[in-house]
C-alpha cells in the first residue's frame, strides 16, 4: 500500500486575454449536473446514482462517475473491472476495500485508487451508511465487469496494490487571500514517486464564506466540480451563471473561462476533477 502526501493545487500564473472559443452546440460552457434517482446494484447490496456517463450524453468525457451508497454490513461482491482503474473517494462511513490480496480501510475524506483488473470488493464496515464517489477510467460499461461464475472462467492474473491517498488535512494547508484552501489528492503528472493509473487529477477545495476563485481557464482540460457540502456559484464572462448545491456538480468544458464563488453562509467543500490532469502551465488566471 502506498500513502501519498497531498500536494498544492493552487496556480499562481497571472495573465490577461481570452482562451480559444469552442462553439460546439452539444456542450455548454458550464453545465449543471443534478442528482438522478439511485438504482439498486449488486442484487440490492448497494445503490448507484450516475453523475457522468450514460446520464450525460451531452458531455464528452473519457471517464464515468457516480455516487454509491451501501448500508452497514452490505458489500459489493468480488468482481474485476477489465482495463479500467477505479477511484473511490469516501464521503461518509467506513469502507473496507479488498484489492487482490490486500485489504485497506478508508474513511471520510480518504481516496483509494484500484488498479485495472484487480479482484475487488467494498464492504460498509461502520455503523452508518457508506457513501462514496466512484470514478472509472476508461468509462465503465457492463462488458468490462466480471463477477460470479465468470471469475473462474476468465484467466486474469494480477497482483495490484491499492494506492491510498491521505486525508488532505493531515498535510500542509495552503490558504489564499481569496479565502480558499486547495489540496491535490491525485495527479499523475505531479506525483511521480509512484505510478498513478489514471490520466485525470483530483483536488479537494475548501471555500470560506465569501471565498472565491477568480476568473481562470484550463487549457485543453475539463473541470468537474462536485460539491460535497455548501453551495457554489459558477459564472462565465459571457453571462452564464449556475448555482450548484451539495450533491450536485458543475461541468466546465475545456478552455472555458469561469469564476467560482462560495454561495453559502458556511464553508463549502468540493472536489475538482480535471481531465487531462492539471499542471501549472495549463492554467491562466485573469485579473
Amino acid at each position: 500500500m502506498y500513502r501519498i502526501a497531498p500536494l498544492l493545487f493552487v496556480c499562481i500564473l497571472l495573465s490577461a486575454g481570452c482562451l480559444a472559443a469552442d462553439d460546439s452546440p452539444a456542450e455548454a460552457g458550464v453545465s449543471l449536473i443534478a442528482p438522478v434517482d439511485p438504482i439498486p446494484i449488486f442484487d440490492g447490496q448497494a445503490t448507484y446514482a450516475g453523475i457522468i456517463g450514460e446520464e450525460t450524453p451531452q458531455i464528452r468525457a473519457n471517464y464515468s462517475m457516480g455516487y454509491v451508497a451501501i448500508a452497514p454490513g452490505n458489500a459489493t461482491p468480488p468482481h474485476r473491472l477489465i482495463g479500467t482503474a477505479e477511484l473511490v473517494y469516501v464521503l461518509d462511513g467506513t469502507a473496507e476495500i479488498r484489492c487482490d490480496n490486500e485489504t485497506v480501510t478508508a474513511r471520510e475524506g480518504e481516496t483509494v485508487l484500484l488498479p485495472e483488473g484487480v479482484l475487488q470488493s467494498i464492504v460498509s464496515a461502520g455503523d452508518a451508511d457508506l457513501r462514496y464517489i466512484t470514478v472509472s477510467q476508461p468509462a465503465y460499461t457492463p462488458e468490462i465487469e466480471i463477477s460470479g461464475d465468470e471469475l473462474d472462467a476468465v484467466n486474469v492474473k494480477t497482483d495490484g496494490r491499492p494506492i491510498v491517498v491521505a486525508d488532505p488535512h493531515e498535510g500542509i494547508e495552503w490558504d489564499l487571500e481569496s479565502g480558499v484552501a486547495a489540496f491535490t489528492l491525485v495527479n499523475p503528472v505531479l506525483m511521480n514517486e509512484t505510478t498513478i493509473p489514471v490520466g485525470y487529477s483530483v483536488a479537494c477545495v475548501e471555500l470560506l464564506p465569501g471565498g472565491y476563485l477568480g476568473y481562470d481557464g484550463i487549457l485543453g482540460s475539463s473541470d468537474l466540480l462536485y460539491v460535497i457540502e455548501g453551495e457554489i456559484e459558477v459564472a462565465t464572462p459571457g453571462g452564464e451563471t449556475i448555482r450548484v448545491p451539495a450533491g450536485s456538480a458543475a461541468y466546465v468544458r475545456p478552455d472555458q473561462v469561469k469564476e467560482t464563488r462560495n454561495a453559502a453562509d458556511s464553508t463549502t467543500r468540493l472536489l475538482s476533477f480535471i481531465d487531462p490532469a492539471w499542471t501549472l502551465e495549463k492554467t491562466v488566471l485573469f485579473a
